[in-house]
Formats: C-alpha cells, sequence, structure tokens
C-alpha cells in the first residue's frame, strides 16, 4: 500500500451523517432517498425453496440498483466485525466443515435449530445496530442504513447484507453461549440459525443448563440455554431439537461428525447414480428424468432455471452434478479418492476426460514435497511447501547453515525433475526442530499442501507420511502408513508416536491425515530400523505456535515486502522482542527499517 492509499484510508467518511453515508455508497442524497422512499415497485425478486419438512423457504433477491447499494455498504460494515471463534457461518476462512470439525468424535451431540432467523431480525433491531458501537450512526442515518438492509420491515433473506448483518446482531447471543458451553465443559458452534453443543461426558452428567432429558426420554433444550436465545430476540424450533449419541449417526450442519466431518453415503451414492445416468442417456435425457423427480417431489425450478432448461437443455443438470462434487471436494479434499473417482467418471461422461483425477492421491501431494540436500555435511532430509507458511522442514535437517548461506547450501528437489530451487531461511529453532524458508517466485506454480483445521489428535487416527528416506537419484516417494499411538514429550519436543517405522531422510516429511490434510511433521527415524526405536511427528498445533510467534511473523512479513534475500544478518535486541535494524535489498534498495515492538 502506497502512501496515497495509507491517507485515502485514513480520511475515509464515516457514518455520521446522510452526505457522509452518500459518499460511501457513491450515490447523491437526493437519488438515494428517493430511490428508497418514493420508488413505489418492490426492490425484490422473491421466490421459494422447498424445506424438507414440506413448508418453503421465502428468498428475496435484490435487483440490481438495491444490490449495489448493499454490496457497497457490506464493504464499510466488513471493517467493524470481528467473529466470535464459535461462529462460522458467512464467516471468511471458515465453513459447515469448520463448524463441524469441532464436534467430531464426541460421545454427544446436541443440536437446536432457531425458528425464522431471519424473520426475528427486524427493522427496529437493525437500525438500533447501526446507533451503537462501534457504528454511531445518528437515527437518520441508521434508519437509512436500515432501509437499504431490510425487507418489509425485516432482514431480507437473500440480500448480501444479511448474513453479515445478522452474524454482527447474533455476537452477544455468541458470547453468551460460549460462557454457557465453557461452563458446561463442552463444546459450541453457531452456524446461522444452526447451534451445536457437543460432549464428551455420560448421559447422566450432560450439564443440565444446556440439555435435559423429559420423563418421556426426550432431549430439551436446558433452561439457562432457553432463557439466554429468548432474552437475545429467538426462539428455539423444538422439531429441530435433537441428541445424538455416537452409536448414531451424528450430524452437524448437514456432515457425519462421528469420527472426521464427512458428507453422507446416500450423497455419495445418488451424485453417483447421477453421473452414470449422465454417461448412459446423455445430459438431455438425464435431465429430463431429473426434472421429473423434482415435479414429483413439489421442488419446481426457479425462474432462472426454467430459463436454462428451455434455451439449453442438460445444461441445468450437468451444473447441479457439478455442484455435489464441489461439494464432496469441499468437505472430503481434492486429493480424496471417492471425490478423484467421481470426478474422473464426470469428465468422461461429459465428453472430457481429465487423466489428473486418475493420478492417486500420493501422486498429486508429491508434486510439494521435495528431497532437502544439505551440503555443509552431505546430508538429506525431506521438506514440504505449506498453504500460507513456507517451506517446512526440520531444524536438524539444515543445522549449521546460517541464515546468510542458507540459499547457497540448502537446496530443494521434486522427483523428477532435475531442477534445484533455493530458498531464503525465515526462521529455525532447535528446541522446537522446525525450520521455514521463503518460497521466491521459482515456486509459484507449484500446489502447496493444505493444514488440517482439526488439530486435535486422538489415538488409532489413520495417518499416512510421505518422505525421501536414503534418496538417491530415480527414487519415488517412500509412502507408509500406519496410525497413532501415543502422544509423549521427548526432551523439549511434543510428539505423537506411531506404528511404523520412519527410516532416516524422512526428517521435515508432512504427515496427513484421511482427508490428505497436513496434521504434523516427521521428526524421528531409525538409522537401522531397530526394533526399540521411537518413530513419530511434530503434531499441527506445535507448528501452528512456532508460526504465531513474533520473531516469526516479523521475519516472514520482511521477507515478503523485501521480495529478495536480506544483506547481513539480524540484529535483536535481547530479552524485549524489538529488532534493532534489518538491511533490505530488491526493490527497497537497502533501506533500514527500525520497528516497533511487536
Amino acid at each position: 500500500m502506497n502512501i496515497e492509499e495509507i491517507f485515502k484510508n485514513l480520511f475515509i467518511p464515516g457514518f455520521s451523517s446522510l452526505d457522509n453515508l452518500c459518499r460511501l455508497l457513491k450515490v447523491e442524497q437526493d437519488k438515494l432517498l428517493a430511490f428508497l422512499y418514493k420508488k413505489k415497485s418492490s426492490h425484490y425478486v422473491s421466490f421459494f425453496i422447498p424445506k424438507k419438512n414440506g413448508t418453503r423457504r421465502t428468498i428475496k433477491a435484490p435487483k440490481r440498483v438495491m444490490k449495489r447499494l448493499q454490496r457497497e455498504l457490506l464493504v464499510h460494515l466488513e471493517k467493524f466485525y470481528s467473529p466470535k471463534s464459535s461462529s462460522h457461518g458467512f464467516v471468511k476462512g471458515r465453513s459447515i466443515k469448520t463448524n463441524a470439525q469441532v464436534h467430531a468424535g464426541k460421545r454427544y451431540v446436541f443440536n437446536i435449530d432457531l425458528k425464522d432467523f431471519f424473520e426475528n431480525v427486524h427493522f427496529g433491531r437493525v437500525r438500533n445496530l447501526f446507533m451503537a458501537e462501534p457504528f454511531k450512526a445518528p437515527h437518520n442515518v441508521a434508519t437509512v442504513m436500515a432501509q437499504i438492509c431490510c425487507s418489509e420491515g425485516r432482514l431480507a433473506q437473500g440480500a448480501p447484507t444479511s448474513p453479515l448483518i445478522s452474524n454482527m446482531i447474533c455476537r452477544k447471543l455468541d458470547a453468551q453461549l460460549q460462557a454457557l458451553a465453557k461452563s458446561g465443559k463442552c463444546h459450541f458452534t453457531r452456524y446461522a440459525d444452526d447451534i451445536s453443543f457437543s460432549f464428551t461426558s455420560t448421559l447422566r452428567h450432560l450439564p443440565k443448563d444446556i440439555v435435559e432429558i423429559s420423563e418421556d426420554r426426550r432431549a430439551i433444550p436446558g433452561r439457562m440455554l432457553e432463557e439466554i436465545i429468548k432474552a437475545n430476540g429467538f426462539t428455539i424450533n423444538s422439531e429441530k431439537t435433537r441428541l445424538q449419541h455416537r452409536s448414531q449417526r451424528q450430524m452437524v450442519t448437514g456432515l457425519v461428525v462421528n469420527e472426521v466431518p464427512n458428507v453422507t453415503r446416500d450423497f455419495v451414492r445418488l451424485t453417483s447414480s447421477m453421473i452414470n445416468a449422465l454417461k448412459r442417456y446423455g445430459a438431455e435425457l438425464a435431465e429430463a428424468k431429473y426434472l421429473e423427480i423434482l415435479k414429483g417431489d413439489s421442488q419446481p425450478l426457479q425462474v432462472r432455471q426454467n430459463v436454462r432448461v428451455r434455451e439449453n437443455a442438460g445444461d441445468f443438470f450437468i451444473k447441479v452434478v457439478k455442484g455435489r462434487l464441489n461439494y464432496i471436494q469441499m468437505v472430503r479434499g481434492r486429493s480424496d479418492r471417492v471425490y478423484r473417482r467421481l470426478a474422473y467418471d464426470f469428465t468422461v461422461a461429459i465428453g472430457r476426460e481429465n487423466p489428473e483425477f486418475k493420478k492417486s492421491p500420493e501422486e498429486i501431494l508429491g508434486n510439494s514435497i521435495f528431497v532437502v540436500k544439505n551440503i555443509t555435511d552431505d546430508s538429506q532430509g525431506t521438506a514440504f511447501l505449506l498453504d500460507g507458511v513456507g517451506i517446512v522442514t526440520n531444524e536438524h535437517v539444515v543445522s549449521g547453515v546460517s541464515k546468510t548461506m542458507a540459499p547457497h547450501m540448502i537446496s530443494f528437489q521434486r522427483v523428477g525433475e532435475n531442477k534445484e530451487y533455493a530458498a531464503e531461511l525465515i526462521l529455525s529453532d532447535k528446541k522446537a526442530d522446525l525450520a521455514i524458508f521463503q518460497p521466491n517466485g521459482e515456486f509459484r506454480n507449484i500446489p502447496p499442501l493444505r493444514k488440517a483445521n482439526r488439530t486435535t489428535i486422538r489415538p488409532m487416527e489413520s495417518v499416512l507420511s510421505i518422505g525421501f528416506p536414503k534418496y538417491r537419484d530415480g527414487s519415488a516417494h517412500y509412502i507408509a502408513r500406519g496410525h497413532t499411538t501415543q502422544r509423549r514429550r521427548q526432551v523439549d519436543l511434543d510428539l505423537w508416536l506411531v506404528d511404523f517405522t520412519l527410516i532416516e531422510g524422512n526428517s521435515g516429511g508432512p504427515f496427513f491425515n484421511d482427508s490428505m490434510e497436513v496434521i504434523g511433521v516427521a521428526a524421528r527415524g531409525a538409522s537401522n530400523n531397530i526394533e526399540s526405536a521411537l518413530y513419530g511427528f511434530i503434531p499441527l498445533e506445535s507448528l501452528n505456535r512456532f508460526i504465531a510467534r513474533k520473531d516469526f511473523v516479523f521475519l516472514k512479513k520482511i521477507h515478503e515486502l523485501s521480495g529478495s534475500k536480506l544483506l547481513g544478518p539480524l540484529t535483536m535486541r535481547s530479552g524485549n522482542g524489538v529488532f534493532s535494524e534489518v538491511y533490505l535489498a530488491g526493490k527497497y534498495g537497502g533501506c533500514r527499517l527500525k520497528p516497533a515492538k511487536i
């Protein structure tokens, strides 16, 4: 961001007057007021989506001008919102999957639903929101803002602003339910109107403030839970209240959570059947049959969907199948075997066969894993490119190499390539046994591995390790599968032990869960496969703590800003966390930075 942009952001108008609001929305005041109050035709198009219980949900989609105003307003409202950790709906970086992960593997899961969620957020609540902190808009400005966001006196379900505003209004509710869950020693999340609690305790010891068992053995909301929800202007939908034991199928926001978040088998089977119909009958006939089924189930298409069917027969059905595949990919991961099999069959069915989907997950993941060569002692290990972090390996793999010499003494190489990559060392730590390098432009086309959202690990979880023990040119990846056995602390290192052998050279390689997400870094191996040796990995939570350290965050930002290597060593004043001076090369021309305490 340049100086001009910084000063521009400092003087962005707020919500103190209608003039300032109109500047935010990039509209003239008289035109805005005329549009909101004088225009007689509706600003929304209404349509219905059938619910599972046979009723219909009304969606109000704003027309072009109203949608533009709402999107402009949304940009500025987002700057004032900091979501609670328990809120997962409509929050960047969170999803139905992150919501479900919190409750995976618990003894009991308790779900409740807020009745008529958006309808209960009425005009007065929205206006009061804008008049309160942090907006502090005057009554007339808050009224106009509420008029933009509401339809017929309620929050419009379908407007771009509605999800954020509902989350802002529910922030107090989230805080109170988090405190309630903490006192009950359980977990809580909210995804829009879906509220979930999960417990490790037995039925007898479930917190009665949250869930009670009635005389007829039904699970009902506890008194405190009901009071909190009522005090926040909502009511519980008794028809959607359920308590599920782990011997049953536990569901949270549509996903099975008995072990790890997963789509239901029925969803996978139906998707497979739809692909087979596409392959066997072609898109037009398969679509015609699908529309017959929808009609029989009283699920009429929306107007724009009917237009698509009339204008391009078969296209609607293909998009439905593609949407289901994207959903499976989001939940199970792109490298998941089930997803890749279905995705390949789909490309064949539409006449665009993609052989990439026939590759095994290990082949795909292998593109992001490197042989590490340390020429100071002719040793080797493994490293991997991790999304949002950098190139990760063990400290003992690159020990003895300074930051200045790292690009010259440490090389990274992928299987099947003669090319060797060099990278800047951001930070290494002997106690943590971790070292992270900053990828440069040469790594741009290499797909990074994805971190698991859930950092908790349990004994007997399935894991997979990929590395390069005793690597020679032409060797393939060494892949090992097994289970976690025990958490153990060795000297200063937290480790999860596994029940299979890690050979010297595996060090620094990634460990994966069943979804092919990174859950740790290999840290222990044996030179001669000694039976008494212990093998394990540094868990993801330790890596997360490492990359959250202030020195790492600062140094990574410096590397990203410089676009080149650091000239000379960094000088740190001991004890107070202040970096006294940093020399940058590249486009900054050797300037000296003296950052404040971080």
